[in-house]
């Protein structure tokens, strides 16, 4: 098992990525906290991941709870973070025409402020060494019609990865993001994306097929294991070949 006796944090661990990373670390042996803000839906979650996993109700964006988190964390496991994905995380379309500076900064305020809040809360309660993976996405280095503050606020994920990394590497603490292509989660049916747009989306990928949220979990896995205990500062792309194979 690769997360034997570990304790993970996971944001937004209710659904999509951020559940199927908690099952995945759950089965790798790890005892797993997940945050959300759906007390309902983060329970569900826990009831299916079992006992190894405790819900905590909390809003990444706020430092306050992630430090109720963290602190709720060690004290129920009586051991450090050994962990952390921040995932949590929201995506809008935002048409430049259309969008005022207040919801772009709504995106930015959770995508971006949600990252910094729980990768900063958690420096007291990490061990040593710990991984901590941030979750991106190819939008961070593609543009997107309708999605400017999305793609923005991934792109700055991912230089949050790689300046983390740097501030924390002398600690033993390895900082990485992952990059995400387009993939079968619940995000979709608050997108309004269209049966035909996902069907020209997937028909872009190289694979020609988006990626299953088990599949991402995977590559999370990883990252946060001590199998990829030389890395640090890197984004690894997750995509079905979509930022890396030509499509000519």
């Amino acid at each position: 098992m690769q997360l034997e006796h570990a304790l993970a944090v996971v944001t937004g661990g209710s659904s999509g990525i951020g559940f199927a990373t908690a099952e995945r670390f759950v089965a790798e042996g790890a005892r797993v906290v997940i945050s959300g803000r759906n007390a309902e839906k983060l329970q569900q979650a826990a009831d299916k991941l079992g006992e190894n996993a405790l819900p905590v109700i909390a809003n990444a964006a706020n430092p306050e709870d992630m430090q109720r988190l963290y602190q709720t964390a060690v004290g129920h496991f009586q051991c450090d973070v050994d962990v952390v994905v921040a995932n949590a995380g929201i995506s809008r379309q935002t048409p430049l025409r259309e969008t005022t500076l207040q919801q772009f900064s709504d995106v930015l305020d959770i995508n971006v402020g949600g990252v910094y809040s729980t990768v900063r809360e958690a420096l007291p309660f990490l061990a040593r060494p710990a991984s901590i993976v941030l979750v991106a996405s190819l939008a961070a280095s593609q543009g997107t019609k309708n999605f400017s503050a999305y793609c923005a606020s991934k792109a700055a994920v991912v230089s949050l990865a790689k300046c983390f990394a740097a501030d924390l590497v002398e600690l033993g603490v390895r900082v990485n993001s992952i990059s995400p292509g387009v993939a079968h989660t619940p995000i979709f049916d608050t997108l309004g994306i269209s049966e035909a747009q996902l069907l020209q989306w997937s028909n872009a990928i190289p694979m020609k097929r988006p990626a299953e949220p088990a599949e991402v979990a995977a590559a999370i896995l990883f990252l946060a294991s001590n199998a990829s205990g030389y890395v640090t500062g890197a984004d690894l792309a997750v995509d079905g070949g979509m930022s890396g194979i030509s499509p000519f």
